[in-house]
């Protein structure tokens, strides 16, 4: 990710009343020949020209070629003869924040969890890893103060980034005025926990119609909202081709454990049964401002269609696996057994051991310990057993 920089939510279970999008942001590109004027960046901050820029931009990783999309669309193009060099965009530090916050009467909501990125070099990875061509959809949950979202756009075919904080949206505004593929939603990417909110699912659902390619989630999630975004985005019909997100650490764990892990749960399955996940890097509290209490991680996942089509109803799947997992470490018949209604239901303890002979479970199975292509096919013979 190139300089993105982004709000983070605090520790958290569940969605607390004033659950907050992460303020993610990025940095604007000024175009060519149109320098920045002096009050639109911050007191003391220095005028470098694109050679100063240059001198600053981290080395292209192994195996990347200046072809890809990253190198297509740099962040700013060196002044033309005769003009003004370009003034180098102002780094996301955490004294220019403070300048930034004071100037506009800004203060820090410790409620919801607004937490800045200020490490450009993981800003500049994030984007990177994203994988984005020029014709791709960017989806961002925080906009924060617009630091990352400029770089989305510079290369992206469109962006659509959602901020809950008011102040937020209009300082992530001023900083993406000529950004035209970008729309800022301002509002909870939330309707609920388990709904993604209407207008920014129009808002996604008019830029693809816009612009062709692969829709990306890349944000710097809040931690309370981490778990129902990813969640509801892989239950949409079109879910993301990729995501990109930096989460609490604990929670990158969990979506990249495998079963038998002391980390694998419903949300470790939810992800395994349709795509792949891995953690690029873990971030100390140290490269976010203010600090987290805890340690955060970068975490890529990528959608397989073919496996995503094994599962015959993503909604039924999703709820057996979070009722399963409710009791991950009981034993798997007892569990089962409540799930169709308790042993007192006539037949229920036959048909759980039925189900166990016809799948080879041992009397000793947890869900903890089974792969999520097994569950996949636990519940498609549960649900032809028992219905639900």
């Amino acid at each position: 990710m190139s300089s993105r920089d982004g709000a983070r939510g605090g520790p958290g279970k569940g969605i607390p009343k004033g659950r907050q999008q992460g303020a993610g942001g990025g940095r604007s590109r000024p175009k060519p020949g149109r320098p920045r004027p002096a009050a639109e960046l911050p007191p003391g901050q220095p005028r470098l020209g694109a050679k100063g820029a240059a001198a600053r931009r981290p080395p292209r990783p192994p195996g990347r070629e200046r072809g890809d999309a990253v190198e297509r669309a740099p962040l700013r193009q060196p002044a033309a003869e005769g003009e003004a060099p370009l003034p180098r965009a102002a780094r996301q530090t955490t004294a220019y924040l403070k300048r930034l916050f004071e100037q506009v009467g800004f203060g820090i909501d410790a409620s919801r969890g607004q937490n800045f990125l200020i490490d450009l070099n993981l800003v500049d990875l994030i984007v990177r890893e994203a994988g984005i061509g020029p014709e791709d959809v960017v989806l961002e949950v925080g906009s924060g103060t617009g630091v990352l979202t400029e770089r989305l756009a510079a290369v992206a075919g469109r962006v659509v980034t959602a901020e809950i904080d008011p102040r937020l949206a209009q300082l992530a505004r001023d900083r993406l005025i000529e950004a035209d593929n970008v729309e800022l939603v301002e509002g909870d990417a939330l309707a609920s926990k388990h709904v993604m909110a209407p207008a920014l699912l129009a808002a996604v659902d008019a830029a693809l119609a816009a612009s062709p390619g692969a829709l990306r989630l890349v944000a710097n999630l809040p931690y309370c909202i981490a778990t129902p975004v990813i969640s509801n985005l892989l239950a949409l019909p079109r879910p993301f081709a990729s995501a990109t997100v930096t989460v609490q650490r604990e929670m990158a764990e969990r979506m990249s454990a495998h079963a038998g892990d002391s980390s694998y749960n419903a949300l470790s399955v939810w992800i395994g049964a349709q795509a792949d996940a891995e953690v690029v890097r873990f971030l100390p509290p140290t490269v976010f401002w203010p600090r987290p209490k805890v340690d955060s991680a970068i975490v890529r996942i990528v959608v397989d269609a073919q496996r995503r089509e094994t599962i015959p109803d993503p909604g039924r799947f999703h709820r057996f696996i979070r009722d399963l997992f409710c009791h991950r470490r009981k034993l798997l018949r007892g569990v089962l057994v409540r799930i169709a209604g308790g042993k007192r239901e006539l037949g229920v303890r036959e048909g759980v051991e039925g189900l166990f002979t016809t799948l080879g479970l041992g009397p000793d199975s947890r869900a903890e310990e089974i792969p999520p292509a097994g569950l996949i096919r636990l519940e498609s013979e549960f649900h032809a057993r028992f219905g639900g």
